[in-house]
């Protein structure tokens, strides 16, 4: 069962990524992910889960460069795992929520990645315990996202002032490193852990939509912003159990 809040998010993502078509033109995150994973030694058969696939857009650019590999796609949106669907026939997809204990089969994939979903838990374990129960032994996990460098959790929520919706919504909490190598560790005493920084490399115009980020120079860096005045601090977690 969802909460109020986490069905106000589902229908915000659907709004948003079943009217776009962003298939032809890849996110600069997916690239920088992909090549992650091609500096790992896996064959080219190698089996990839993507939590909060959406429509698939990742996993299809990704098929693009690892043609033979065997995607899956893990999202709580029936609307968009259907789109995901038409979009990859080949490739294998559930719904259901990572937040949810075993909601993911058990040591299947080589590869899981996860972008732009963890902020939404306010609990960061489960969805994390999860991914590295899924993965296999020789497996690595790539949880990108926006993260704090310093030891502090930031649990968020916003409105609009200029809705009639008094709902509080989530999806910009800021997990710190620190308590997220904590929990990892908690599970997995012997992963390695190595944290890859990202910086949008051109710049990002602000729409109507003031909860989708744009960019800004910071100390002559390109900075990911929002609304709600949060600095989105990207970063890609690259786990190996």
């Amino acid at each position: 069962m969802l909460t109020p809040d986490e069905e106000k998010r589902i229908s915000v993502d659907e709004a948003i990524y079943l009217s776009e078509n962003r298939f032809d033109e890849p996110k600069e995150i997916f690239k920088k992910i992909s090549s992650i994973i091609k500096n790992h030694d896996y064959e080219e058969s190698m089996n990839v889960c993507d939590i909060g696939c959406a429509t698939g857009e990742f996993l299809y650019y990704l098929k693009t460069i690892f043609p033979k590999s065997n995607v899956t796609g893990f999202d709580v949106s029936n609307s968009m795992i259907q789109h995901a669907k038409k979009m990859i026939p080949d490739g294998t997809f559930y719904e259901g929520n990572a937040n949810l204990k075993k909601s993911l089969p058990e040591n299947s994939f080589d590869v899981i990645t996860m972008t732009g979903v963890l902020s939404i838990f306010d609990d960061p374990k489960p969805p994390i315990t999860n991914i590295i129960s899924s993965l296999k032994n020789s497996g690595i996990a790539l949880i990108a996202g926006s993260f704090n460098p310093n030891p502090i959790d930031v649990v968020l929520r916003y409105r609009d002032a200029n809705s009639n919706d008094a709902t509080l919504s989530s999806g910009w909490n800021v997990h710190s490193c620190f308590s997220i190598e904590k929990i990892i560790q908690e599970i997995s005493p012997k992963a390695k852990i190595c944290w890859h920084d990202f910086e949008m490399p051109f710049e990002i115009k602000q729409t109507s939509d003031l909860m989708r980020t744009w960019t800004v120079k910071i100390n002559d860096k390109m900075s990911l912003v929002n609304g709600a005045c949060q600095i989105v601090n990207m970063k890609i977690l690259e786990l190996i159990p």
